[in-house]
């Protein structure tokens, strides 16, 4: 490799305008980045990481503040950040490319992947109408696609994650950019699909010879893809250096907390009663959105009082139509769906809303699925007040003490969601899945879009309340980590059905599917 500058930062100094005052995000950020060369800015939710790849892209929003820094590229293309006057239709797309974290919202639902590249290559004066579809086709074969015709002709919607994931890449390509910026492109890809975004990163990086900023805070991820790693903390470069030395020689205490966080180490003890009669029974469950879309076939399965179950899967095999169907938010065609013996499906009206109280379900995305317009203790006391349980000061006692418990202190719990971080969204909606006091509580992928350190501290919270609860958990997650050591069972998921179910260590020592030695094969370690 050339020893060639392709990018330099210098001295970048960044903050946010919140209720009239400043708060400073980013402080004397300076780093480099060689041509062919792949460098991973590492750190946790909060640590400006997206900041300054939306600095150095111009897409940073009215509220930042730019005090000082300096951008080169190219060698020769120099741009003062602090100007205001930037022509960045010159800089963005053709010298710096752009790989958002949630492709499918990158990507217009009404326009198909044809009319994406043409928008992309003709606003860009690249090429002539006539070479849409050939540099299409061409750059979607190198990402993987067998049939980049069928691709082409297809809208986002019609795509899984990691298709979506793929065709962003490409689309990105097709500008032939000097640098690729990654943000957190695999954090919410299930491990085979983020197996698999990550080599064809890599083949197309070493083919095409372009330089790459990725950003992540997977230590497994960062481990497997860059050859220089920057770790971040609250605006400061802890230290840079080489992968091997950052992460077998950790010379910054950050960084050396950042690596034992990587290593979760909850555990949870035997559950009791196993043989008892089950609190949750899914017998032959069926579920379609269309005559040809068959999402679950056949289903059946128990979780039993206070027990851990996890379900493991790639993308697009029904574990979150599953959690749906459980927790009454989706239809089923055909199957029994058993609380405690009572069958929830054809339930209706007030003994619905009685037994669904006690199956609770916290989402993936926590901020998304808290109302904006509310407080967090407004947020928690909402399903007391729905179900017109107990008087006003009962209700306000109540979400007080679940707000402390998950660890919103008094200050954060009068904030709206847009005024807190992913970690604090997290616990608050955990605390508003408890309030009803459920038995059953459903988590789908609810960790995987946090960082390690935060991913660590809800992980023993929700030890820390199964233990104190006694609900059981239904455990929903592209994280082997993760169901490793909070699960007591694993179950494995293909194409609707579940083709292993075992105790986790049995799943995860000696998979007895291919699928599941599938799966296992494409779990980065460090």
């Amino acid at each position: 490799m050339e020893d060639k500058t392709i990018l330099h930062l210098q001295d970048l100094c960044v903050s946010y305008v919140q209720t009239g005052h400043e708060v400073s995000v980013l402080k004397n950020i300076s780093f480099s980045l060689k041509e062919g060369e792949v460098l991973s800015l590492l750190g946790e939710s909060g640590s400006g990481k997206s900041t300054i790849a939306k600095t150095i892209t111009g897409l940073l929003p009215p509220s930042a503040r730019i005090k000082s820094g300096a951008l080169t590229v190219a060698g020769h293309l120099r741009v003062n950040l602090t100007q205001r006057a930037i022509l960045w239709n010159k800089i963005r797309g053709t010298v710096l490319g752009m790989v958002f974290q949630d492709a499918q919202l990158a990507l217009n639902p009404l326009f198909t992947i044809k009319e994406h590249f043409r928008e992309a290559l003709i606003t860009h004066k690249i090429g002539r109408a006539s070479d849409v579809l050939p540099t299409a086709a061409n750059l979607l074969k190198l990402l993987g696609f067998t049939e980049p015709g069928k691709v082409l002709s297809s809208y986002p919607f019609q795509l899984s994650g990691g298709m979506c994931q793929r065709v962003c890449i490409a689309l990105t390509l097709c500008l032939r950019p000097s640098v690729l910026i990654a943000d957190e492109p695999t954090s919410a890809l299930d491990a085979t699909s983020q197996k698999e975004v990550i080599s064809l990163l890599k083949n197309v990086q070493r083919e095409l010879g372009v330089a790459m900023l990725f950003i992540t805070h997977d230590i497994a991820v960062a481990n497997a893809v860059s050859n220089r790693v920057m770790v971040l903390n609250e605006g400061n470069i802890e230290e840079v250096g080489e992968t091997q030395d950052v992460f077998s020689r950790p010379a910054a205490e950050y960084t050396q907390k950042l690596l034992a966080a990587h290593s979760i180490r909850t555990t949870v003890s035997a559950p009791q009663g196993l043989d008892a009669k089950p609190v949750i029974d899914v017998v032959d469950l069926n579920k379609a959105y269309s005559k040809n879309n068959s999402v679950i076939k056949d289903l059946c399965f128990s979780i039993s009082e206070k027990e851990i179950i996890g379900v493991l899967g790639p993308s697009g095999c029904g574990k979150s139509t599953l959690a749906k169907c459980i927790a009454g938010i989706e239809p089923i065609n055909s199957g029994e769906i058993l609380y405690r013996g009572k069958n929830l499906v054809h339930l209706r009206g007030r003994m619905k809303r009685e037994l669904c109280r006690h199956i609770q379900m916290i989402f993936q995305d926590a901020r998304a699925s808290l109302n904006p317009r509310y407080t967090a203790i407004q947020l928690v006391q909402e399903p007391l007040n729905y179900l017109n349980i107990g008087n006003k000061k009962s209700r306000k006692n109540k979400a007080s003490t679940l707000l402390k418990q998950v660890g919103i202190d008094d200050a954060a719990k009068f904030r709206r969601p847009p005024q807190l971080s992913t970690g604090q969204c997290q616990r608050i909606a955990i605390a508003r899945a408890l309030t009803l006091d459920p038995k059953v509580l459903i988590c789908d992928e609810a960790v995987s879009a946090l960082d390690v350190c935060v991913q660590t501290q809800i992980l023993e919270l929700l030890v820390h309340l199964h233990m104190e609860y006694g609900f059981a958990i239904l455990m929903i997650s592209h994280d082997i980590r993760v169901l490793r050591y909070l699960c007591h069972r694993i179950a494995v998921m293909q194409c609707g059905a579940f083709c292993e179910i075992d105790s986790t260590d049995a799943v995860l020592s000696s998979g007895k599917s291919p699928h599941t030695k599938r799966l296992l094969e494409c779990v980065y370690e460090m």
